[in-house]
């Protein structure tokens, strides 16, 4: 192009140099080099979008594209801003920075060669040194002195580093021959450090554990630490370097490629501005996928964001008017008032009596014992895939065992999809909406909540109960009527929400201990465990099956002898109440706060969605004196309060105290008119500060149709007896849709919803 035009680089550059234009090309060339590289940065986070959802790939990659922009350019013109303070000339060049190393000769070269292969290694150590004592410091719970005392270590460790160099160096440039450089050197101490923190990703697992101090690096590969938004600003930011270099050296036809680009990608925001908007199943994907994407919709929102209310009617934030703050994804909506608070679409309809909860007849006294115990177990992360659930391996032998004498509930459902959602309501008998809690994204429960124990406590049984997670410390309100809770099967050292500890054996021996106390068993009792193994992280136990022979990919078979391991224990805890002399007047019920992904969806987590692997868990309630049998209609956990009071001779609480109905017919007289009958299940996840509020309602003949809520106008549909793996959305067939949306929407109205607003991210 110069050449076309006449002018000569020199001449180019003292013409724009006289006018300041200089300054501009090498900002706009750092900007177009980061706008460039966010092009090939949301090609690859499409693809998790993609493998998430069903959309297609290039909405999705516009989509992400236009949601990251902001970020890649604020980073390419804040990276050419520094440039151009660090080097107002332009003449910064690797081989200008690196030429007196390359220069020194002798001793000073030997020198500078054996501090360049040091260094990383020292850094490295510096580093897992660190790791380790904010680790241990942390497990302490207490923040301020922790953080006292991991600065100190740090402090200590660059003196330490600094000292061993100083050490080092001179042995080691004994040894450095003529023809080692000090960048040959570098590269190789760059290699052996890169490779010792590969070694430790490798040895340890998601909690930091292993053979060697190195594990510890293995914390970056949990699901939830995603490095994407990381890695992609560092891609921004070297694309930017490389576009303002290219800017300040070469003539000025990339200017015109680096504002094609800029221009590009400001021209994409504008026009997904509003097609993310028409299309929320793209937005919805990207948010729950792209980690990037995710942020950068958060920023693009709250920019847009006119009456302040937290949400925007842009980027597929949602908000059906953006004058009016009390209209938006996050209100709630009135009932019968004519006015679509919530943003879905249309007014909540008045509560109307079909909406109500479905009546059951109670269950025949004559077959339920007036002085029954209750052993309740609930098992962490607990898919259907079990034995009795036709599961084809062994994993399960000892809950087969007991579902063969009991009642199996063939399609049961978790309240959510993790334990902070899930098990509080659970015990509560509403469901989580309805509950007064914190909005942590693990609640705390307040004593205001009146949990099963505290029925049971009430009409006179003995209540105590057995965990090993920190969740079930008594502060979180899970543990509230309970006379014995004990706790010794915590671990010292957990992380935040997943470890590597083996506790199921110690479970079953505190809970062995409870139970053999004849001051515990000398009247009616209940007792509850949570058993917490088969969630990540996996550990390998001797005398398992080999569940990898055949198996794609290492997780699940790993998720499986965890499963055996933890019923194995549950196994010595059912002989032991088979040998008591109050077992024939104890029933057993043994269920799951959730289930787990494994590439179902592209997921291999839980806590987000409400897919079937997510929510459907096992349900075996063992009653002596009934017959072993299955139901096969769908239930929800919502109805095991009601329906344990009735088996246990309780009056259950009126005036809609409980949200759930007794399913106790169910069980000990199945004939029984309307005990079978079918019902809707709701599954209710309010938001949280790690996930957004969903919702589903699954209705009409076993399995059923299933109507997915992601918020705001985000609907999904599947037809779970044709489509059982939820692949088809249905969501466009106006008839079928509507039709759920009508039941969905009555169900809405008979909640009495608790606005809780999700509290910040604090670790625990």
């Amino acid at each position: 192009m110069s050449a076309t035009l006449g002018v000569g680089r020199a001449e180019w550059e003292s013409s724009v140099a006289s006018t300041g234009a200089l300054r501009g090309v090498r900002i706009l060339g750092g900007a177009g080099g980061a706008a460039l590289a966010s092009a090939l940065v949301a090609l690859l986070d499409a693809r998790r979008a993609v493998n998430l959802r069903a959309v297609p790939f290039g909405a999705a990659w516009a989509g992400d594209l236009a949601a990251m922009a902001p970020i890649a350019l604020g980073v390419g013109v804040g990276v050419s801003a520094a440039a151009l303070a660090l080097d107002p000339a332009g003449r910064w060049s690797l081989a200008r920075l690196i030429r007196p190393f390359l220069s020194l000769r002798g001793e000073a070269r030997a020198r500078a060669a054996a501090l360049a292969l040091v260094t990383p290694a020292l850094v490295f150590v510096w580093v897992i040194l660190a790791a380790q004592a904010g680790r241990s410091a942390f497990s302490a719970g207490l923040p301020m002195a922790s953080g006292v005392e991991v600065a100190v270590v740090c402090l200590a460790g660059v003196l330490f580093a600094a000292a061993a160099a100083l050490a080092a160096v001179p042995l080691l440039a004994r040894y450095v021959t003529g023809a080692v450089t000090p960048t040959v050197a570098a590269v190789c101490g760059a290699i052996y450090a890169a490779a010792a923190f590969a070694l430790g990703v490798y040895l340890g697992d998601v909690s930091g554990n292993g053979p060697t101090p190195l594990a510890i690096l293995g914390v970056i590969t949990r699901p939830e630490l995603d490095l994407s938004p990381v890695l992609g600003v560092v891609s921004f930011a070297v694309g930017a370097a490389i576009g303002e270099r290219v800017a300040s050296v070469t003539r000025h036809s990339w200017i015109a490629g680096a504002a094609l680009s800029v221009g590009a990608l400001v021209g994409l925001v504008v026009f997904e501005a509003t097609a993310l908007s028409e299309a929320p199943d793209v937005a919805s994907a990207i948010e729950s996928s792209a980690a990037m994407g995710r942020i950068g919709f958060a920023l693009e929102r709250a920019a847009t964001d006119f009456d302040r209310d937290g949400a925007s009617a842009l980027f597929g934030g949602g908000d059906c008017d953006d004058a009016d703050p009390r209209r938006s994804p996050t209100a709630i909506d009135i009932p019968g008032n004519g006015i679509d608070e919530d943003c879905s679409g249309e007014d909540l309809p008045a509560p109307r009596a079909s909406a109500a909860a479905p009546s059951a007849p109670p269950p025949p006294r004559r077959l339920v014992r007036d002085d029954l115990n209750l052993v309740l177990i609930t098992i962490d992360t607990l898919r259907i895939d079990l034995g009795f659930m036709g599961y084809p391996r062994p994993v399960s032998p000892n809950l087969d065992a007991l579902a063969a004498r009991s009642t199996v509930f063939e399609r049961a459902y978790s309240m959510a999809s993790y334990t902070g959602k899930s098990v509080g309501p659970t015990m509560i008998g509403k469901y989580p909406s309805e509950t007064l809690r914190d909005g942590a994204h693990f609640d705390t429960y307040f004593p205001e909540n009146v949990l099963l124990a505290e029925r049971l406590r009430a009409a006179g049984f003995r209540t105590m109960g057995v965990a090993s997670h920190w969740y079930f410390q008594p502060k979180y309100g899970l543990t509230q009527g309970m006379d014995l809770w004990d706790m010794t099967a915590m671990p010292r050292e957990t992380s935040h929400d997943v470890d590597s500890s083996v506790t199921s054996d110690r479970l079953t021996d505190a809970a062995i201990r409870l139970l053999s106390d004849p001051t515990n068993v000398d009247r009616r009792f209940f007792f509850w465990g949570h058993y917490f193994d088969p969630h990540a992280n996996y550990v390998a136990h001797a005398g398992a099956p080999d569940f990898h022979s055949g198996a794609r990919g290492w997780a699940k078979p790993a998720y499986d002898g965890e499963v055996w391991f933890t019923d194995h224990h549950l196994g010595r805890l059912f002989d032991f109440v088979a040998a008591q002399p109050w077992a024939e007047r104890t029933a057993i019920v043994v269920t799951a706060d959730h289930g787990e992904a494994f590439e179902e969806h592209g997921m291999n987590w839980h806590g987000v969605d409400l897919w079937e692997p997510l929510v459907r868990v096992p349900l075996i309630v063992y009653v002596p004196g009934t017959k072993a049998h299955r139901v096969a209609p769908k239930r929800s956990l919502v109805d095991l309060v009601p329906t344990i009071l009735d088996l246990l001779g309780i009056d259950a609480p009126q005036g809609g105290e409980l949200s759930g109905t007794s399913t106790a017919a169910a069980i000990v007289s199945p004939e029984a008119p309307g005990a079978l009958d079918e019902r809707d299940v709701f599954i209710d996840m309010p938001a949280g500060p790690q996930v957004s509020q969903h919702r589903a309602i699954i209705h009409g003949d076993t399995p059923g149709m299933k109507l997915l809520s992601e918020g705001a106008a985000w609907y999904f549909l599947f037809d779970l007896s044709r489509d059982p793996g939820e692949l088809n959305d249905l969501a466009r067939d106006k008839a079928k849709f509507s039709d759920l949306r009508e039941v969905f929407d009555a169900k809405l109205s008979t909640l009495h919803t608790i606005h809780v607003a999700p509290a910040p991210y604090q670790a625990r």
